[in-house]
């Protein structure tokens, strides 16, 4: 990875408790221009990824 910023952030309802949609623009040696999204759920005092993507 060569770079990573954070470019939203965006929370969902869904059922228990819902989660949050974290995006980051991100350059990767062979993806110059690629989208992490990762999908977290609060669990007790922490957040838990529960998905994650690239586009």
């Amino acid at each position: 990875m060569l770079s990573r910023t954070a470019s939203s952030q965006e929370a969902v309802p869904a059922p228990p408790s819902g989660y949050e949609m974290v995006k980051f623009r991100t350059s990767f040696e062979n993806k110059p221009d690629a989208t992490e999204t990762l999908a977290l759920v609060r669990e007790d005092a922490s957040w838990k990824v529960v998905g994650y993507w690239i586009e």
